[in-house]
């Protein structure tokens, strides 16, 4: 195996992550007034302590795969959404930390009617759905092994999950909005954490966990180009909860994730000795149990000596340090086998003219719409044109706070069919005036949920320009 001194080479976007302003969650292991280097990191940081990376601060801003995936806008994520929403790994939606079961029966599996009911939306691999995540992942592929993205698309005032920790070192790189987090501090006496996820499938988090402290001494709120850094088994929790009477403003990050659980040795030499002892048929006999005499060994073992003799002598001989970089080598090939087909796939998508969509209602229509498209009510003929699946609702289900604004831009189009508004402007036609729903709340990916939603039902109608007009 490599030497542990030795430090990868790094990506672009790894170098403009760690050489930005950044501070340490742990202060008294780390010097923070040093400066920081892809060596650096590497050596004083990774996998012994949190770090966030303000890449917006930096005097020198690079452009790339990271700036690409930083200009991510509303429209981009809305596209993102409708890519997994065709594929064969749906979005997972939470609200307010508990994981909604149903999804289809609930929202007709529509990320945009989740969203619109104050759901937090995850979309894991989303390197497989959109090119300039895509483009990133591959980037930092020059650094690490293997990577892939999840995002996480949270609505202002909400939050996806509980308090937990990841069996895996991650790269959370905020891009539209602001989040809140709690970064804990507690360090288990075994590090990596023997039980590292925590907050996760039945496992708690121990009280100590949260009576230790934060890192970083207090909640840090990540702003669009901030990068922070989390080992594996680090305690932690985040919010879209409004600082200082601020905008209300979703979130929407991408998580990096670096499947560190998987390249440790325990399971490199396990999978090693498990394939090769699988390759000699007595080894994979079964072992000598049961209730019954006739099913036990005449040594009255369960395996006997000499079998295992032979076993530990065949893994004394065989397994060596070149077997297993061998042997984690062709793990990564095959995981960046498959992540290069499906990144490539959607990065060459991108490269083609979208084609134009002659449908006016319904979910092909829906799915081309962005903030600059413009939309009308429905006459009768688009509204009976859609169809609707047996068992989905024909209405939406509307977080309180949005609903009566949301509702009354709806009757104002539908009072004047000649109206036609931009998707961005929907809000301006509202008079808020004795109105106990603020227009403050309705954000701009919320008038594009809507409008995209409304389309899909056939409530409102997609005008494919003004110049059509």
């Amino acid at each position: 195996m490599s030497n542990d001194t030795d430090v990868p080479s790094s990506s672009c976007t790894f170098e403009e992550i760690v050489t930005s302003p950044y501070k340490v969650g742990l202060e008294d292991e780390v010097n923070p007034s040093a400066k920081c280097s892809a060596d650096h990191f590497f050596r004083q940081i990774w996998q012994k302590q949190p770090a966030i990376f303000h890449t917006s601060q930096r005097q020198d801003p690079k452009s790339g795969a990271l700036s690409n995936a930083l200009s991510m806008a509303w429209n981009d994520v809305a596209d993102l959404l409708s890519q997994c929403r065709q594929g064969e790994s749906q979005p997972l939606y939470f609200q307010q930390g508990k994981p909604v079961t149903d999804p289809h029966c609930l929202y007709s599996s529509n990320p945009f009617a989740a969203y619109l009911d104050s759901c937090s939306v995850i979309v894991n691999h989303a390197d497989f759905h959109h090119h300039l995540i895509a483009s990133l992942c591959n980037d930092l592929q020059k650094t690490f092994p293997h990577v892939y993205a999840n995002t996480y698309l949270t609505p202002p005032n909400g939050h996806a999950v509980e308090a937990h920790a990841d069996d895996r070192d991650v790269l959370v790189i905020q891009i539209i909005g602001q989040k809140t987090w709690k970064v804990y501090k507690h360090v288990p006496v075994q590090f990596p954490f023997e039980k590292e996820q925590v907050g996760k499938n039945g496992l708690e988090v121990p009280p100590s966990i949260k009576t230790a402290g934060l890192c970083f001494e207090q909640e840090m709120v990540l702003q669009p180009g901030d990068v922070l850094y989390m080992p594996r088994g680090f305690v932690h929790e985040a919010t879209t909860e409004t600082i200082n009477s601020g905008p209300f403003m979703p979130s929407f990050h991408a998580t990096i994730a670096i499947a560190t659980h998987d390249w440790c040795l325990s399971v490199v030499l396990s999978d090693t000795i498990r394939h090769m002892l699988n390759g000699v048929a007595d080894f994979r006999k079964a072992l000598p149990i049961g209730l019954s005499p006739e099913y036990k060994s005449s040594s009255g073992s369960i395996c006997p000596n000499k079998q295992l003799d032979q076993a530990m002598s065949m893994i004394q001989n065989n397994v060596t340090t070149e077997v297993l970089e061998r042997n984690l080598k062709a793990k990564y090939d095959m995981h960046n086998s498959h992540a290069k087909e499906c990144r490539d796939k959607i990065i060459n998508a991108q490269s083609k003219k979208r084609k134009r969509c002659e449908e006016y209602v319904g979910y092909n229509a829906a799915s081309q719409l962005d903030l600059d498209s413009v939309v009308r009510a429905s006459i009768p003929d688009e509204r009976e044109s859609v169809v609707i699946e047996e068992g989905q609702l024909r209405g939406l289900t509307v977080r309180q706070e949005n609903c009566t604004a949301l509702m009354g831009i709806l009757a104002v189009l539908k009072q004047d069919p000649s109206l036609h508004v931009k998707v961005r402007e929907l809000r301006d036609i509202y008079d808020e005036k004795d109105s106990i729903s603020k227009l403050d709340m309705i954000c701009d990916f919320t008038l594009l949920s809507f409008a995209r939603c409304c389309v899909e039902l056939g409530a409102l109608a997609l005008v494919e320009s003004l110049s059509t007009l």
